[in-house]
């Protein structure tokens, strides 16, 4: 896996540390309408917002782990939108929430000091990042022809 960063936090180091796995979840809305006879309707409503879960682990051999999780756990709480980038620079504008967040401490030392977590991160994209943001989606989805939907729908009458 290639390594990520949420901000300024990052998942892991190199290639070796970084994420153990990812799933990235979409999928779009529907409606169904009912019909005098024959099957339903199916009506395009518009796409969900996408999910993507992270599994990782901090080691004292490359990071200090109680800081990262301290990390962790206040980009969860602050729920702040934050890009998520790959260590090659690639970003594509989409920021993402911390939506859930599960910390496992995989080990201690004798002092009790964390020396290694791992922990699985859900994040949940956050595409408006403010009024203005929202204000232009929202005209932009009551404006078919604007959009190019109402040239493309078969099934529009003119």
């Amino acid at each position: 896996m290639i390594t990520h960063w949420l901000g300024s936090i990052p998942f892991g180091s190199d290639a070796l540390t970084g994420p153990t796995g990812q799933t990235i979840d979409r999928a779009n809305t529907f409606a169904e309408y009912a019909v005098t006879r024959g099957k339903p309707v199916v009506h395009e409503v518009g796409e969900e917002l996408d999910y993507q879960t992270f599994e990782f682990f901090f080691d004292e051999t490359f990071c200090d782990p109680s800081a990262e999780k301290a990390r962790l756990e206040t980009a969860l709480a602050l729920k702040t939108p934050l890009p998520l980038m790959l260590a090659s620079g690639g970003y594509n504008g989409t920021r993402f929430v911390v939506d859930a967040l599960a910390i496992t401490v995989q080990h201690t030392d004798r002092s009790g000091r964390v020396v290694r977590i791992e922990a699985t991160m859900t994040l949940r994209e956050a595409p408006v990042t403010g009024l203005l943001g929202l204000l232009a989606s929202i005209a932009r989805g009551r404006a078919p022809a604007l959009s190019g939907r109402a040239s493309t729908n078969p099934n529009l009458r003119r």
